[in-house]
């Protein structure tokens, strides 16, 4: 006894489509690791030096650092940069009201 889902969320075209152009993808993709095989081995010989030589949370670590470095100069530039065109704006947005008690 076979039992299949019943998967009908979207109709069988779109289905068939998705499915074309995925087949498409994977030709393509095939095609052109036939095209460039040392640049794909490079690449997957690079990705596995580094997933084997360097553990996850320390590659982690150095991201996020470096992270925090840049965007702490990032985020004070622009609170300059705000900062400088609220003080250089000759009209000011809202009218000064003065009042005398």
């Amino acid at each position: 006894m076979e039992i299949s889902p019943n998967i009908t969320s979207r109709p069988e075209s779109d289905r068939g489509s998705a499915k074309l152009r995925l087949e498409h993808r994977l030709y393509e993709f095939k095609a052109d690791m036939a095209e460039r095989p040392f640049l794909y081995a490079g690449i997957a010989f690079v990705a596995g030096f580094i997933a084997n030589t360097y553990p996850a949370r320390i590659l982690f670590l150095v991201v996020a650092r470096l992270f925090s470095w840049f965007a702490a100069p990032a985020i004070l530039f622009m609170g300059v940069m705000k900062l400088s065109n609220l003080l250089s704006s000759s009209t000011p947005d809202e009218p000064t009201i003065l009042r005398r008690p």
